[in-house]
């Protein structure tokens, strides 16, 4: 019988519910996706003994893992994000059946789809097959509408195809290349061997795992400065320029959170040429402002500060000679006021 998902004739998954009992069931597919596992657990598991399985990749499973769900300009709804996170409890729970073996093919890339129920009693008239086009998607086993054009024949066990697909699938099952070892590869090209299983229930756990506020934070903060901290370690010349900021006293007089505030308006000035220190009031931005300013003095640059005039003695205390506590830093800038920006006015006026 064709399944292609898209005539009269039964889709791949209403065939499986219709003709499972108990018995096993074995698969081999290229690519598979949560919905998909989720589905098979509710597919008679119970009845099932033994479910031996052979999966390629995860479908877009970078955008799992990786990236948010967009839900104002991706064709997903809120219940289908958070339908996700069910199904994936799903999925993991199957997976952690003891009854359910997974491998994985490498460095071969699994390119078959091919599913084989095996009644309890090996009876002909209700073992069958299913072998074609689809992979254990829900596009695939026609639980969701795609315009994927899928072939898939189906037949019973007295079908000769049937001991044929069998005794492909247990010679496929017994091969070097089939593992239930994952090899994963860092950035370094290091490799190191997983259980497959147990990698594929990390990876889909994450999905529903909870998170704490700080937590949360912290993913936020890294969404918007993680690609900054990411060059800044792999800016061998801004290191060694931050270095001679380090030695400084006004650098170590700063809190932690204060540096790095330091260091993002400097990497921004060096951009964009122009940034935004805004904090709240006794947040230490007269001492971040000194900092930024001492990088760039280091770097050779003539500083002009531009400040209201009834502020001119907050900033003048700090200059070299002024016994401040940040006097071995010799402290060298311009100080004007913003009446002093006409044209041509700043020019005509000597350093006192």
């Amino acid at each position: 019988m064709i399944l292609d998902n898209q005539n009269n004739n039964l889709k791949v998954h209403e065939w499986l519910s219709k003709y499972i009992n108990s018995g096993e069931l074995s698969l081999v597919t290229g690519y598979f996706t949560i919905g998909a596992l989720a589905y098979l657990s509710d597919l008679n598991k119970d009845l099932i003994s033994k479910y031996r399985i052979i999966l390629g990749d995860i479908v877009s499973q970078g955008e799992i893992t990786d990236r948010p769900l967009d839900l104002l300009n991706e064709e997903i709804s809120i219940d289908s994000a958070l339908q996700l996170k069910k199904l994936s409890q799903k999925a993991v729970d199957f997976l952690k059946l003891d009854k359910v073996e997974i491998k994985t093919l490498e460095p071969n890339f699994c390119h078959a789809k091919l599913s084989i129920y095996k009644d309890t009693f090996n009876d002909p008239q209700k073992n069958f097959y299913i072998s074609g086009s689809s992979n254990l998607t829900e596009a695939g086993i026609g639980l969701k509408e795609t315009n994927n054009v899928e072939l898939n024949i189906s037949n019973f066990g007295s079908d000769a195809q049937y001991f044929e697909l069998v005794n492909w699938f247990n010679d496929l099952w017994k091969k070097e290349q089939t593992h239930t070892k994952k090899t994963l590869i860092d950035e370094k090209g290091n490799k190191t061997k997983v259980n497959f299983k147990e990698y594929l229930i990390e990876q889909i756990s994450m999905i529903f795992n909870l998170y704490s506020p700080k937590e949360l934070y912290y993913k936020v903060l890294f969404e918007l400065f993680g690609s900054e901290l990411l060059i800044e370690s792999e800016n061998p010349d801004f290191n060694r320029q931050i270095g001679r900021l380090e030695n400084t006293v006004i650098y170590n007089s700063l809190y932690e959170f204060q540096k790095n505030g330091v260091r993002s308006l400097i990497k921004m000035l060096q951009k964009y040429n122009g940034a935004i220190l805004a904090d709240s009031v006794g947040l230490g931005k007269t001492w971040s402002a000194l900092a930024v300013m001492k990088f760039f003095q280091l770097q050779g640059y003539e500083i002009i500060l531009m400040c209201p005039k009834k502020l001119h003695n907050n900033w003048n205390k700090y200059l070299k000679r002024q016994n401040s506590k940040f006097e071995k830093d010799k402290f060298e800038y311009l100080i004007r006021f913003h009446t002093d920006m006409s044209e041509n006015l700043l020019e005509k006026y000597c350093d006192t």
